[in-house]
């Protein structure tokens, strides 16, 4: 297996989660935000703090690319959040690597439907973490950046 290993989500409704060299989950939440002028950003400060508590040793963010159709106010503010978790990421010196969806998600032979996100990471992962860190629907960015960084560790290059 790889090593102690931060999965990103990046995005509004995105996700975090460290995964341990055993693939456990050693901690997830979703992305922290803060309002800036009525709009959503990733708050760089929280994220800086809550990843520090980790011994991370590589992350893997999910590379994304503004999506058809989708307003230039929109794809400006996600590549501004991405872009913050970039620098953060950046700064502590963790080494990232990047890994297109439809690469991950067709390994783990998932769709895009977020409730099959969520039941892959209970298979996964157990119904104790399922429970603690994916209580929601809402939490599908949580069980992708946990899956990603699965993925991640499971990659030979690494």
């Amino acid at each position: 297996m790889g090593r102690v290993t931060l999965g990103v989500d990046p995005g509004q409704a995105g996700g975090l989660a460290v995964v341990g060299v055993d693939q456990v989950i050693l901690d997830a939440r979703r992305m922290p935000l803060l309002s800036v002028g009525g709009k959503k950003t990733v708050d760089a400060y929280e994220l800086s703090r809550w990843l520090a508590q980790h011994d991370i040793e590589q992350a893997v963010i999910e590379a994304v690319h503004a999506m058809p159709r989708q307003g230039v106010t929109s794809s400006f503010a996600f590549g501004r959040m991405l872009g913050a978790v970039e620098a953060v990421v950046g700064c502590l010196g963790v080494p990232v690597h990047y890994v297109a969806p439809a690469r991950w998600k067709g390994a783990l032979r998932l769709s895009s439907d977020k409730r099959a996100s969520l039941d892959a990471f209970r298979l996964r992962f157990g119904v104790e973490a399922a429970a603690k860190y994916t209580p929601k629907l809402a939490d599908e960015g949580v069980a992708e950046a946990a899956l990603l960084a699965a993925y991640q560790q499971g990659q030979a290059h690494d």
